[in-house]
Formats: structure tokens, C-alpha cells, sequence
């Protein structure tokens, strides 16, 4: 294995704050980093093709675009360099006072945690992006990258976050590509029912291209393509 390999990874959240949703959603979409230009350049051609302008959210998903979206879902299931990974917490078995200082954003920052562990490996190398947030505390994302680092040097060997920063989501193709699946699977496991027809269907779609009944069950760990964790608190 080349100790030089080399990931980009880049991360939105779904759902955190909105009291009407049980269940938030973390996750990144990654990729090895030599292919940066050639996916990137697929996922512009797809909007190109489509004609459309402007920042792609999943929040925007409507009825006229159903194409692009379909064919984004079918270019990732078929790109063997890109995947996806997500945690999904059920905000109400969070116990703020008891694990997280009564602190929501320090709860918030332990769950992206738990959420990048689960993608890196040994002898790997990591370019990290996070979308753009607001914090009450602005040395969180430092205190998450040192987190991380503590697990990697007692629990991978020879693996490395070579650069961690946070990004306008506007300026950067992937990390709406990650709100868009981090919103999909977000909007999969609330109140399915009260779901826009159009964002219904996508969910649908999703799941019958990766061959699951529900996208918001966990997945096995060895998943690497659409891999999901479903948080459950300790008993």
C-alpha cells in the first residue's frame, strides 16, 4: 500500500438545529485526492448540462430538476472513487447534562467526531473540509482536529490530517454535494410522511439504486460506499 495515499473529505450536517426533527445527520462525501479534478469536473458537467446556476442544496430539491438529481445519485453509485459516509443521532436520547456539559454544540462536535473516525486508516493521509458554522465557540473545530489527532497516534499507524478547515459552502461543489446526501438522508428519517413528493422520490430512488429497503439503517462497517451509522447512546 502507498504510505503517500492521499483522501479528501468534505463534511456538512443536516437538521441540527431545526426543533422539528428528531434525528440530525453528519456525514462527508470523500474521495482519493489525485481524483479531485476529474470528479470535480463530472459533477460541473452535470450541472452544466442541466443549466443549473447557483449553490445546490438539498433543502432546493423540487420537481424541474428531478433529472440532475437522478443523474447525480446514478454518477455516484457508479463512480467507484466516491463515497459517502453519515451518523445519525436521535436528538432525543441525547443527555446534555449528563455526558456534554449541558453544552449542544460540544454534543454536536463529539458526534462529527464519531462520525470521521469511522473513515480513516492506516498509513492514509486526510485534507479535511468542514462547511462554514456559526460556533459560540470558536476553538471548537481546533479542539476536533485535536481530538483526532489523539485517536489516530494511539489507534492508526502512519496516518496524518495534513489540512482541516472550514469552507463557504458556496464556493466549494463538493460540500454541497455532501448537504445534498447529509439533507437526503435527513430528510429520510423525519416525518417521512409530511415529505415533498419530489424529495420523497429521490429518498426512493436512493435507496433502490443502493439496493436498501431503508437508507436509515446502519450499514456493516466494511460498507464503504453509502455507509451509515446510527448512534445509540451507551446503555
Amino acid at each position: 500500500m502507498d504510505p503517500q495515499e492521499t483522501f479528501n473529505i468534505y463534511c456538512d450536517e443536516a437538521r441540527v438545529e431545526n426543533p422539528d426533527s428528531q434525528y440530525m445527520v453528519i456525514g462527508a462525501l470523500f474521495f482519493r485526492r489525485e481524483e479531485k479534478a476529474r470528479i470535480g469536473e463530472a459533477l460541473k458537467a452535470l450541472l452544466k448540462k442541466h443549466k443549473f446556476e447557483g449553490e445546490l442544496k438539498w433543502i432546493k430539491t423540487n420537481s424541474e430538476l428531478m433529472p440532475l438529481y437522478r443523474e447525480f445519485i446514478d454518477y455516484f453509485v457508479n463512480e467507484k472513487e466516491l463515497f459517502f459516509r453519515c451518523v445519525i443521532v436521535d436528538k432525543n436520547k441525547i443527555e446534555y447534562q449528563q455526558h456534554h456539559n449541558n453544552d449542544a454544540e460540544l454534543a454536536f462536535f463529539k458526534f462529527y467526531y464519531l462520525m470521521l473516525k469511522g473513515i480513516f486508516e492506516s498509513n492514509k493521509r486526510y485534507y479535511i473540509s468542514l462547511d462554514r458554522k456559526p460556533t459560540r465557540d470558536k476553538n471548537r473545530a481546533r479542539a476536533l482536529l485535536s481530538v483526532i489527532n489523539s485517536y489516530l497516534l494511539f489507534n492508526k499507524w502512519n496516518c496524518k490530517i495534513e489540512h482541516f478547515q472550514a469552507y463557504d459552502s458556496r464556493e466549494n461543489i463538493f460540500i454541497q454535494f455532501a448537504d445534498y446526501f447529509t439533507g437526503l438522508v435527513g430528510e429520510a428519517c423525519n416525518k417521512k410522511d409530511k415529505s415533498k413528493q419530489a424529495k420523497k422520490e429521490i429518498v426512493e430512488y436512493l435507496a433502490k439504486k443502493l439496493e436498501r429497503e431503508d437508507i436509515c439503517n446502519s450499514t456493516p462497517r466494511s460498507e464503504q460506499k453509502f455507509n451509515v451509522f446510527v448512534w445509540r447512546p451507551a446503555k
